[in-house]
C-alpha cells in the first residue's frame, strides 16, 4: 500500500501519506474516508506527507480528485504539505494562493513542525 490515512479526531486533523504510484482502490477509499470524517467534524485539517510520487496516477483519478477537491476545500481550514519532491512545494504554494484554506509546505525533516502548526495553527512557527 502506498496510500496511508490516518485520523486525529481529538484535533479534527487528517493524515494522508502518499509513498509511490495511487491505485484506484487505495483513492477511492481514501476520498470515502476524508469525506465521512468531514461529515462527522464539518471543518478539518489535513496533512499531506509525499515520499515519493510516481507518475502513472490515472487521469480519471485526477478528475475525482479535482471535484472532490472543489466540494470540499471550504472544509478544511488548514492544509500541510510535507514533502522533499522539488516542485511540489512551489504548485501547492500556487494552488493555496486560490483558495481560503491556510496552506503552509514543510520539508519531511520538518513533520512534526507541520503537526505542531496543524495542532495550534496560531502558535506554531
Amino acid at each position: 500500500m502506498v496510500l496511508k490515512y490516518i485520523e486525529h479526531p481529538e484535533i479534527k486533523t487528517v493524515e494522508i501519506h502518499i509513498d509511490g504510484k495511487v491505485t484506484h482502490e487505495e483513492f477511492d477509499s481514501v476520498i470515502i474516508d476524508v469525506g465521512e470524517f468531514i461529515q462527522n467534524f464539518k471543518t478539518i485539517k489535513l496533512l499531506e506527507r509525499v515520499e515519493t510520487f510516481k507518475v502513472g496516477m490515472d487521469m480519471s483519478m485526477m478528475w475525482e480528485g479535482m471535484k472532490f477537491d472543489l466540494k470540499n476545500i471550504r472544509h478544511i481550514s488548514h492544509c500541510a504539505v510535507v514533502s522533499d519532491i522539488g516542485w511540489l512545494s512551489p504548485l501547492s504554494k500556487a494552488a493555496g494562493a486560490f483558495v481560503s484554506t491556510k496552506l503552509r509546505t514543510f520539508s519531511m525533516d520538518e513533520i512534526d513542525a507541520a503537526r505542531a502548526w496543524l495542532k495550534d495553527p496560531d502558535s506554531a512557527g
